[in-house]
């Protein structure tokens, strides 16, 4: 059984492909399906596209060997000329510093594709190696920075933006992640030096409209329209603030990955980033021990007991967190699983689906994933396809959802489980 794992969305996942034809092999039927899970994914109707009853009873094709063709691509390819072809034009005329920094350069490019991956732990690898070959490179330190502030760990990632910045003053990658380092820690006046400092006009939007300074946020966000700017987040704070209203769904984008109101809570983070999660729950029990009121600690808590296979335990933290903040995101998630864990299947998807509707336009938040396996879990294909084809457009390196999207397009009309 797969249950919802949170996604935790960086705003960076641009220039998706619209289109997504990943079938191997040659041959009508290969042709076929493909057309179906392209139509499928490009918006259209989930009944139109189901296979008839008789081709439902062909073997399956699964996806992921064209999927792994397709990554392999657009992966091994790039990274495996590039080292060749310009080390192999630096050698002969470049000293051994130049080269590292070169080799660095390429580990850090590769770091950033594994993190695309989700793939933490290979990149921060890389990152940690580029460091010390090239240790007067302010990037290499900025990207280590980062991976470590994404897996909970503040104080080195705060050496490492220290690191970069004394070597590049104005390196804005790390001037721009140090400021959401304190943004996490939830020191806003440290964090809106930084930016002011660096000229981020986008950070100190984001800043001020979830300070509620709307005047402020709009000022910013008219520069950078006024520059061009086409992205649509963008276009959604600058209606924000000329509206002077912050609605919940863009709230959860702007905020920082949450870490708690004490140290303890931090290092709860970090051993549930860890998977040791008996550890985390006696941190997070610390953390709650210093302040009660810590909504993420909270909700760190009940994750924990959830990966420790206490449910009924979690869902009471879950319930204490959403009475401080009732549209807190990643503790409503939780609350939903819960639920499912304990059976009560129903009662999960309306908590996932009231969800959904609260944050709208968030694109794969964390309700999404949960609504989609559970819907394929009770064999509710047409519903599971709706939400795994919104996955698979923010998330497309995913093979595992890429291929439950496959199986609940072939069997779209079959009768499932009803949920109590």
């Amino acid at each position: 059984m797969h249950d919802s794992g949170m996604v935790i969305m960086n705003g960076n996942d641009l220039d998706r492909p619209k289109r997504f034809k990943i079938f191997q092999g040659d041959g009508p039927r290969s042709a076929v399906e493909a057309e179906r899970l392209d139509r499928f994914l490009t918006g259209a109707d989930p009944l139109v596209v189901a296979p008839p009853p008789e081709e439902r009873l062909l073997p399956r094709r699964r996806l992921v060997w064209g999927f792994a063709l397709l990554l392999g691509l657009a992966v091994v390819v790039p990274f495996s000329w590039r080292p060749v072809s310009r080390l192999a034009g630096l050698a002969g005329e470049a000293s051994p510093a130049a080269l590292n920094r070169e080799r660095a350069r390429l580990l850090v490019a590769q770091g950033r594709q594994l993190i695309a991956e989700d793939r933490e732990d290979e990149a921060l690898d890389d990152f940690s190696l580029a460091v010390r070959i090239a240790p007067d490179l302010a990037d290499a330190w900025s990207a280590l920075a980062a991976c470590q502030l994404r897996n909970y760990q503040s104080s080195l990632a705060e050496q490492a933006y220290q690191h970069a910045l004394a070597l590049e003053p104005r390196n804005y990658q790390a001037l721009g992640g140090l400021g959401n380092l304190y943004l996490r820690r939830g020191d806003q006046r440290r964090a809106e030096e930084v930016w002011r400092r660096a000229g981020l006009d986008r950070q100190l939007a984001r800043l001020y409209l979830l300070q509620g300074k709307f005047p402020a946020a709009e000022r910013h966000l008219a520069r950078l329209l006024k520059a061009g700017s086409e992205e649509e987040l963008v276009a959604r704070m600058a209606l924000a603030a000329r509206s002077r209203h912050l609605d919940p769904g863009l709230r959860s984008l702007l905020e920082p990955e949450p870490t708690g109101l004490s140290t303890w809570a931090e290092l709860g983070w970090q051993l549930s980033k860890q998977k040791r999660y008996g550890d985390a729950s006696v941190a997070f029990g610390r953390a709650l021990d210093e302040v009660p009121h810590d909504v993420n600690a909270l909700s760190g808590m009940g994750w924990s007991l959830l990966e420790l296979n206490r449910p009924s335990e979690a869902k009471v933290y879950f319930q204490r967190a959403l009475r401080l903040h009732d549209d807190h995101l990643r503790s409503l998630n939780g609350f939903a699983l819960s639920l499912k864990r304990e059976g009560r299947i129903g009662e999960a998807i309306a908590v996932w689906q009231e969800t959904s509707r609260r944050y709208p336009g968030v694109g794969v938040n964390n309700a999404i994933p949960g609504l989609a396996w559970t819907y394929f879990e009770i064999q509710d294909y047409r519903q599971a396809a709706v939400y795994f084809a919104q996955i698979v457009k923010e998330h497309p390196y995913d093979s595992r959802v890429v291929d439950a999207l496959n199986v609940a397009v072939q069997n779209i009309g079959s009768v499932g489980v009803v949920p109590n």
